[in-house]
C-alpha cells in the first residue's frame, strides 16, 4: 500500500516522487518510456532536451530543491549562457548585466540608448517575478490573500506594460533584434504564443541568473532523483506499461513490468504527468466538463525534432557555447523552419578530446504537430536541410560528420515526447494575465504535474509543478 503513485517519465514526475519520499510518503513512480534525459545513439550520449538549466544559483528554485533533498551535483556555470547567431550578428549572452549591455550595443549600436533601458527593465521585472514565485508557487492567485497580494502587485505590472511597449518598439526598428528576442523565447519558454508578461522578463534574465550544465549531462539529475525515491523505500518501475486505473477512495493501478509480469498497486493519491500519452485511461468515463479547459485549453503546437551527430572536434568554432540558436533569415517566421538549436556535450573548458575522437552535437528544430510533417520521408529531408543550413555557421561540418543515423534520430525524437517539452498554446488568465493552469482535477485525490501547467517559467516551471503537486498531497495528509 502506497501513499502516492506517480505516473510519468518527465522531470516534473521524478521531482514529485522524490519530494514525496522526503516527506515520508511511500511513493511508487511508474515510467513507461524507459528513457531518462540522456539518450544513446551509437556509442555517444546525448541530452534529450535542448533547454539550458536555470535556477541553480544560490538560493534559487532548483538549488533550493536539491539542498532540501540533500542532492549534490557537479554543475558548471556557463558563460556565455548561450549564443544567438544571425546572418550578420553573433551575440554572446553573458552572466553580467553590464557585459550584456556592451555586447548588445556592439551588435546594435543604433539601439544603444534603448538597450540599456531594456536591460534595466529585465532586471527590475525579473526580480519582481522571482519574488512573486517565492510567495506564490502556483503563480495564479488562488486565495483571498493571493488576490490582495495581486492588487499590491498592480503598479509593477503596469510598469511592465510600459516596458513591453518599449520592447515592441525596439523590435519594430530592427528585424535582427526582433529575432534575437524571439529566439530566446524559443530557447527558454515552453509557450509558442509567448506573451511579454512579467515572467517573460524572468526568462530574459536567465543568463544573469545563471545557466548551468552537468558534467554527466542532465541524466545526473534524473539519476539523483531516482536514487532518492528508492532510498525512501519507494518503487521505481521503468519500461512498464500502465494497463488500467481504478479511481475511488483508493487508487488502483494495474501495470505490466518490462518482463511482461502484470501487477496491481494501491495508493491514497495519484499524480499524473500532463505529458502522459495514455491519459484516456484516467478520463475515459469523464462526465463533468472542466470549464477552465474549455475557456483556456492547452494545445501542443510544435514538437522538437533532433538529429544526433558525432563530429570531429576540429569542426567546432572557437568559443562556441554549449547552447547556440542559429537563425537563417531575419525576415522569416521563427517557427517556419528558421531556427536551429545546437547543443554540445560539455562546456568549452571540458572539451579536452583527442582530435581523432568524435563528440556529440545535437541540432533541434520545432515542427508542427502534424502527422504528415512527421512522416519518415519528410523528416529525412528535414534532417538534410538542417545540415545544409548550418553550412554558413559550421562550414566544415559536412566533411567532419563521423556518425549520423537518421532512422535512430527519428525514432528517438518520437519516443521522447513523454520526456521533452513541446511548445504549448494557451491563453492568459482573464484576471491575472498569468499563463498558469491548476494542478487539481475533478477527482479529490488525483493531481496533475508537468511543464504545461506553468509554461511561462520554462525549466524552473517544470520543477515547481512537481513540488506543487506533492504539496497538495502532503497538505491532505497533515
Amino acid at each position: 500500500m502506497y501513499g502516492l503513485i506517480v505516473i510519468g517519465d518527465d522531470l516534473s514526475s521524478r521531482v514529485a516522487a522524490a519530494v514525496a519520499g522526503s516527506y515520508g510518503i511511500k511513493t511508487a513512480l511508474l515510467s513507461e518510456s524507459g528513457m531518462g534525459d540522456v539518450c544513446f545513439v551509437g556509442d555517444l550520449a546525448f541530452n534529450a532536451e535542448h533547454t539550458p538549466l536555470t535556477g541553480l544559483g544560490e538560493n534559487q528554485i532548483v538549488s533550493s530543491l536539491l539542498a532540501a533533498l540533500n542532492i549534490s551535483l557537479n554543475n558548471v556555470l556557463l558563460n556565455p549562457a548561450y549564443q544567438i547567431i544571425l546572418p550578420e550578428h553573433r551575440i554572446d549572452f553573458f552572466n553580467n548585466k553590464e557585459d550584456m549591455i556592451r555586447e548588445m550595443t556592439r551588435e546594435f549600436p543604433e539601439l544603444a540608448a534603448q538597450i540599456k533601458s531594456y536591460y534595466d527593465a529585465v532586471a527590475r521585472n525579473s526580480d519582481t517575478a522571482a519574488k512573486w514565485l517565492r510567495d506564490h508557487s502556483n503563480i495564479a492567485p488562488k486565495s483571498l490573500k493571493d488576490y490582495v497580494d495581486f492588487i499590491k502587485l498592480m503598479p509593477q505590472l503596469l510598469r511592465c506594460k510600459f516596458d513591453n511597449a518599449h520592447l515592441k518598439q525596439m523590435m519594430s526598428l530592427n528585424a535582427s533584434f526582433k529575432k534575437v528576442i524571439e529566439a530566446q523565447n524559443v530557447l527558454l519558454s515552453y509557450r509558442k504564443n509567448h506573451q511579454n508578461s512579467i515572467f517573460s522578463y524572468f526568462q530574459y534574465s536567465a543568463p544573469m541568473r545563471g545557466a548551468y550544465c552537468f558534467s554527466q549531462g542532465k541524466q545526473a539529475l534524473f539519476d539523483a532523483l531516482i536514487n532518492k525515491i528508492e532510498s525512501a523505500d519507494g518503487l521505481y518501475q521503468n519500461r512498464c506499461e500502465v494497463l488500467s486505473i481504478k479511481k475511488g477512495k483508493l487508487i488502483e493501478v494495474t501495470f505490466m513490468d518490462k518482463d511482461g509480469t502484470a501487477s496491481r498497486i494501491e495508493a491514497d493519491n495519484l499524480i499524473v504527468s500532463t505529458k502522459w500519452q495514455n491519459m484516456h485511461l484516467l478520463i475515459k468515463r469523464k462526465k463533468k466538463i472542466n470549464l477552465s479547459d474549455l475557456i483556456r485549453p492547452v494545445k501542443v503546437s510544435h514538437y522538437p525534432f533532433t538529429i544526433h551527430l558525432g563530429i570531429n572536434p576540429k569542426s567546432i568554432p572557437e568559443k562556441m557555447a554549449n547552447h547556440v540558436a542559429v537563425i537563417s533569415d531575419v525576415n522569416k517566421d521563427i517557427y517556419d523552419n528558421n531556427l536551429i538549436i545546437l547543443e554540445l556535450d560539455a562546456p568549452e573548458a571540458e572539451r579536452i578530446t583527442p582530435v581523432s575522437a568524435k563528440i556529440p552535437l545535437s541540432a533541434t528544430i520545432f515542427l508542427p504537430n502534424d502527422q504528415d510533417i512527421w512522416s519518415k520521408e519528410n523528416l529525412s529531408q528535414t534532417a538534410d536541410s538542417i545540415i545544409d543550413r548550418l553550412e554558413y555557421f559550421l562550414p566544415f561540418l559536412k566533411e567532419n560528420i563521423e556518425f549520423f543515423d537518421i532512422e535512430e534520430s527519428i525514432k528517438i525524437s518520437k519516443k521522447l515526447r513523454e520526456i521533452v517539452n513541446p511548445k504549448y498554446q494557451l491563453r492568459n488568465a482573464p484576471i491575472s494575465g498569468f499563463a498558469a493552469k491548476d494542478n487539481k482535477t475533478r477527482f479529490g485525490n488525483i493531481y496533475l504535474t508537468g511543464a504545461s501547467l506553468l509554461t511561462d517559467i520554462g525549466f524552473e516551471g517544470e520543477i515547481i509543478s512537481g513540488i506543487n503537486a506533492v504539496s497538495r498531497v502532503a497538505g491532505k495528509m497533515e
